[in-house]
């Protein structure tokens, strides 16, 4: 796995005309991997140009030397109400194989704390025009207080204010009835499985932020404000070393778990909390819990292992127990080590459900990001489980049909500006029917369809077409759906 050996600060200020220009070029060949939409001449006058009174880049070598990332930091000061005022901004890249790691986080502390130290009676605020969701996930995780966010909606006069600089940084309006989104033109380059997974993301981050600046794929930016003051700065310093601790801390764990008693540390009890806390097993009673809690298979894996693959088929979840993973995403024709990082879970979260409960093979792969202890839990045993308790088995395709509906539709025009809660609540009337291979079914005009899980033949108006799940129809005609292969689907009355 591919790692930043070296990290080096640079001012451009101190550079001579030609080691500038040979800078510039550098960081635009990195940056050209991964944003779109960018002539050179505004990259220089954005990152390593700025008027900033203050600017310093974060040049990310490999065990090469190779720079493979960069993230450049300002500090513009000004005048804002009749005080002395600082505006953080910020860019930054790094090529696919070499994301993931918090560098970036210790050099913003790093040039940051000292700053405010040096000006302890300054106003300091951070702008962003953030273009994609994992940066808009990394503030909202970092920081107590942001806008807008779905806490924290920004009061008129801190809209007001937001509108204010970003006017000043000369951003402009994508809609002129909307301050938060603007013109920015830096388009991530996602391969079709990152886009996948942002567009199906359950963290409420990713989801206020695309729900609020929907064109971040064609390079729209989310205005987004903080202000950096002791509240936001220590929630930040405490996350960042929270993280370090937890981190260490389970790689001792892990450690033990591989000893020959280390099984025995995770007690039936923790395996039967861990498993309640989740959103698929939340609604299981305890003996159910516990028939599954003595079939689970407690897995401890070192850093940097690959647990499964893209196209693996999919007959088992996890839950981790203690560590973090990474969600890779394959380049096309690339190797392991280039896969791009879209996300990072940790102790407590699921995956792997959607593939077993659905048959499909698996959509992404996973690799662990530190020392992890995983509970996985087989499709076999879970089943027996469904098998034996139809009202369990009920729940759970419903909690799945939730999930796969609001994946449909949210998009839609008519759904999309339809509170979640609302959305759920339609297809959580809607009537479930498995199908078995040839099997017909017959959907009223005006009815919803979700074909949840397999194949069907969809007939409707004398023309006939075979859809996979997941699908979505608003029928306005009558139409019949048969099954290739075994199928799900669900009906949902208006």
């Amino acid at each position: 796995m591919p790692k930043i050996a070296k990290s080096a600060i640079v001012v451009p200020s101190k550079l001579d005309p030609a080691a500038r220009q040979g800078l510039i070029d550098a960081l635009y060949k990195v940056h050209c991997e991964v944003f779109d939409g960018v002539s050179r001449d505004s990259f220089a006058k954005y990152v390593v140009e700025s008027p900033a009174e203050h600017t310093w880049i974060n040049v990310h070598r490999n065990h090469a030397g190779e720079i493979v990332g960069y993230f450049a930091l300002h500090i513009f000061e000004r005048e804002l109400a009749g005080k002395a005022s600082a505006i953080f901004r910020a860019e930054a890249g790094t090529l696919r194989a070499y994301r993931g790691g918090n560098t970036n986080t210790r050099f913003g502390l790093k040039l940051g704390v000292p700053y405010l130290l040096r000006y302890p009676g300054r106003r300091v605020y951070y702008l962003g025009s953030l273009v994609h969701p994992s940066s808009y996930c990394l503030f909202a995780k970092h920081f107590d207080v942001i806008w807008p966010s779905t806490r924290h909606p920004p009061p008129p006069a801190v809209l007001t204010f937001m509108d204010e600089l970003a006017i000043s940084f000369g951003l402009e309006r994508v809609t002129p009835d909307n301050p938060l989104t603007r013109q920015v033109h830096w388009i991530t380059r996602d391969s079709g499985v990152e886009r996948n997974y942002w567009r199906n993301c359950d963290k409420p981050a990713a989801r206020f932020f695309i729900e609020t600046n929907p064109g971040y794929s064609e390079g729209d930016g989310l205005v987004t404000l903080i202000r950096v003051d002791a509240h936001n700065l220590r929630h930040m310093i405490s996350t960042f070393f929270a993280e370090r601790y937890t981190r260490r801390k389970e790689g001792l764990m892990v450690m033990m778990y591989r000893l020959p008693i280390g099984g025995q540390l995770l007690r039936p009890a923790e395996v039967i909390r861990r498993l309640k806390a989740t959103a698929l097993f939340g609604a299981f009673d305890t003996p159910s819990l516990a028939t599954l809690a003595r079939s689970a298979q407690i897995v401890a894996l070192p850093a940097g292992k690959t647990i499964f693959r893209a196209g693996d088929p999919g007959n088992e979840l996890y839950v981790i127990a203690r560590g973090a993973v990474y969600v890779l995403a394959d380049r096309e024709g690339a190797g392991q080590g280039e896969d791009a990082i879209i996300d990072q879970l940790a102790s407590g979260d699921m995956f792997g459900e959607i593939a077993m409960l659905s048959g499909e093979r698996r959509s992404a792969s996973l690799r662990t990001a530190t020392a992890t202890l995983l509970i996985q839990i087989s499709r076999a045993a879970l089943f027996s489980i469904l098998e034996a308790h139809p009202k369990l088995s009920e729940i759970l395709w419903k909690n799945f049909a939730a999930r796969r509906f609001d994946d449909c539709v949210r998009g839609l025009p008519t759904w999309k500006t339809m509170e979640r809660a609302a959305r759920l609540a339609v297809v959580g009337a809607g009537q479930h029917r498995p199908l078995a291979a040839g099997e017909r079914a017959e959907v009223s005009a005006g009815e919803l369809l979700l074909v949840l899980l397999g194949t069907v033949q969809v007939e409707q108006a004398g023309t006939s077409t075979v859809v996979r799940a997941p699908a979505f129809f608003d029928t306005k005609q009558a139409m019949a759906v048969t099954a290739i292969g075994a199928a799900r689907i669900v009906r949902i009355a208006r």
